[in-house]
């Protein structure tokens, strides 16, 4: 079964406690943490905010399916923000161990043309020597940890589509500690199908889901697609996936609310 899944940081960016009781309340069973710890982001929390954060968990008996992790959202030039999302991968580790979870979400590198108003993707060959050489030295350290390393397919970064996210994953090994958090709607942004040309690049890779409205504010269809959540999640379920759908970017709190209502529904169908 599919997990229902949501960013608390987008329910209540100062009341963790709160974000979670909402969650849970519209239907979901498991979080994925980015920030609104309290105030804090991921990358800021304390142990003493993970243990508090903890027994918010418990009592609500929710899990957290993903850690949030903004690793890779760096230039791949830049040696300074390199090494400071090193660090941030050790401690992302350490979350997903004290959080009791794998997956750890995470990216390929900014997309040097991101900020301009009319570009083509960068082609990721003319840029996969680096990320090799930049993104080796964590894979080691995932598979020693027991943790997944799940790329989230952005059109910001160089890796916006499921079939540069298969290439990332091919290049660095195809390690076991390596998948994919697929962002529906971020590859469609970048021109790619998600049924059945996207999914056939990570089928069997992808680890976490993420769910976006379409513009209407609603789950269904996809985007300007004639597909529904229910026909993608379906097919994951059918080729063996066990993860979470996690609702993201719905825009003010009751809409994240009712994003998770929505996918609820779906899901108890199924």
């Amino acid at each position: 079964m599919i997990d229902v899944c949501f960013f608390a940081d987008e329910v209540s960016r100062e009341d963790f406690e709160e974000a979670i009781k909402l969650g849970v309340e519209a239907g979901a069973t498991t979080v994925e943490v980015r920030g609104g710890v309290w105030g804090k982001h991921v990358t800021e929390i304390d142990d003493d905010d993970v243990k508090r954060a903890q027994d918010v968990l418990t009592s609500y008996d929710v899990r957290v399916a993903s850690v949030g992790s903004p690793f890779g959202k760096c230039a791949i030039d830049n040696l300074q923000e390199y090494e400071r999302h090193l660090r941030h991968f050790d401690r992302m580790v350490e979350l997903a161990h004290a959080f009791e979870t794998q997956i750890i979400r995470g990216f390929a590198f900014w997309n040097p043309n991101r900020r301009l108003k009319e570009s083509s993707r960068p082609d990721i060959n003319d840029y996969l020597e680096q990320i090799v050489e930049k993104l080796s030295p964590v894979v080691p350290i995932a598979e020693s940890a027991n943790v997944i390393l799940a790329f989230e397919n952005e059109d910001a970064t160089l890796a916006g589509t499921c079939e540069e996210t298969r290439t990332v994953i091919d290049a660095l090994g195809n390690s076991p500690a390596l998948a994919s958090c697929w962002d529906v709607n971020n590859g469609l942004h970048c021109g790619e199908n998600p049924l059945p040309d996207g999914y056939s690049h990570i089928k069997g890779l992808v680890r976490h889901v993420h769910v976006k409205p379409n513009r209407e504010k609603n789950l269904d269809p996809i985007r300007d697609t004639d597909i529904k959540y229910e026909q993608l999640l379906r097919t994951l379920l059918n080729d063996g996936f066990t993860g979470a759908a996690s609702i993201e970017h719905w825009g003010n709190p009751q809409q994240m609310l009712d994003g998770i209502r929505q996918l609820r529904t779906v899901v108890d169908a199924m």
